[in-house]
């Protein structure tokens, strides 16, 4: 994909783009358990086997898709989770099966919409005893806070939301749309590792953490170094978001030979091991229908 066509695309989301009240309990997308079965006798053999990756990756190519052009050069970039966190009309029948039959595709706006409900109802419940201060991790454009902060209730002049991301190709793009909503005061873009947030950020103590979509990119032992990281400046009683993830469908060995894209996964009782460990407390779990991401809530202990 051009960068003119890249940037095409962002100027259309940034214009459909609306923050949507999560309900008490979202509407998550599942797959029927005949899928699964259809999927593991069938699917996976040929796909994760049999199928060439170069014959896959050329059919792919010929595809209108928006979602697999940007996958094809920038496998799991945040333009990638925006196309399809937005599920558009599909433009083709490879576009369909991306964006609407695709495990991981509905796994992730299953996440989003979980992600979202939770960050507002926890801006809500540190709003009414003070000023509010997030920290997301491995933020992207920041949309997860900026939705859930658009429709927390909570004025933004409460919130303080630090977004750092290695990476600052998405800022410019999350910037656009933070004056959109009218969130650009609340916000702050940062560039840098959150390994060294002490750093980048020395006097911020945030009630709020959001460690989502990163995960999945991090070995142990650098998960580990960042939460304990993380904890070091949480007030007790601040609370992280995160979760992991677990290759329930056998889609793994795919995405690796096609696209170049290794995920590091990790059950629920694994990250619960590491939070744990690292001084939280878990308060909620929950694991979206399509069985791939188990989200884990936990506060500092005192």
């Amino acid at each position: 994909m051009s960068i003119a066509a890249r940037e095409a695309l962002d100027r259309t989301r940034e214009e459909t783009f609306r923050p949507t009240s999560p309900a008490a309990e979202p509407s998550y997308e599942s797959i029927p358990a005949s899928a699964r079965f259809i999927n593991r006798l069938v699917l996976n053999p040929l796909r994760n086997y049999l199928l060439p990756a170069g014959l896959a990756r050329g059919v792919l190519a010929k595809s209108r898709s928006p979602l697999i052009a940007e996958a094809l050069v920038r496998p799991g970039s945040w333009r990638s989770m925006e196309i399809t966190y937005q599920n558009p009309e599909p433009v083709d029948w490879i576009d369909n099966l991306a964006l609407r039959k695709t495990p991981m595709a509905l796994a992730s706006r299953n996440r989003r919409k979980y992600v979202t409900r939770k960050l507002a109802d926890l801006i809500g419940f540190y709003a009414a005893r003070d000023r509010v201060t997030i920290v997301g991790v491995g933020a992207g454009p920041g949309l997860h806070v900026q939705n859930a902060l658009a429709v927390s209730g909570v004025h933004p002049d409460r919130v303080s939301a630090y977004l750092i991301d290695r990476d600052g190709d998405a800022f410019d793009y999350g910037g656009r749309m933070a004056s959109r909503l009218g969130l650009g005061s609340s916000l702050r873009f940062i560039q840098g590792d959150a390994r060294q947030i002490s750093a980048l950020l020395p006097h911020v103590v945030p009630q709020i953490v959001k460690l989502v979509g990163l995960v999945e990119y991090l070995n142990d032992q650098e998960l580990v170094e960042l939460i304990e990281v993380l904890h070091g400046i949480m007030p007790t009683g601040g609370t992280i978001l995160t979760h992991g993830l677990v290759d329930s469908w056998g889609n793994g060995r795919f995405m690796a030979r096609v696209f170049g894209l290794r995920h590091q996964t990790r059950t629920e009782e694994r990250l619960t091991h590491i939070l744990s460990r690292a001084g939280f407390e878990i308060c909620e779990r929950f694991t979206e229908p399509v069985g791939i991401y188990p989200l884990l809530l936990a506060k500092k202990a005192a």
